[in-house]
């Protein structure tokens, strides 16, 4: 509908089961500040109290740079292969939440396919 509005990005991520997922986002209109913290969450059922993992910044989130003059941060995530080795194949739910001041920010949402691979 053309009145709806959604602050997030919903997105579908699919990754090989045991291997590493690794992508990067960027952030503008901060003004140089950074974010108090950042997760990337990944549960088997949006109402689960325990994730499958969860990431959070300075542990497989890293700022990569910043850059003042367009106001834009830039973040790597790092999901490693020993998060999804263990982990049975099918669909998660994961959401990429920024926090700063008292906002709370949900950047992207969606499902996490994990797939097979054939190299055992």
């Amino acid at each position: 509908m053309a009145d709806d509005f959604n602050n997030s990005i919903q997105r579908s991520i699919t990754m090989v089961k045991g291997d590493t997922l690794s992508f990067g986002f960027q952030v503008s209109g901060l003004e140089g500040q950074e974010p108090d913290e950042i997760y990337f969450t990944c549960k088997e059922f949006i109402e689960d109290s325990e994730p499958v993992f969860q990431l959070s910044l300075g542990d497989g989130i890293e700022k990569r740079s910043y850059d003042a003059e367009t106001d834009i941060l830039t973040y790597g995530v790092r999901v490693a292969p020993e998060l999804t080795q263990d982990v049975e194949l099918g669909k998660y739910f994961y959401d990429l939440e920024l926090d700063i001041n008292e906002d709370v920010l949900t950047l992207m949402k969606g499902k996490l396919s994990i797939e097979w691979e054939v190299k055992s």
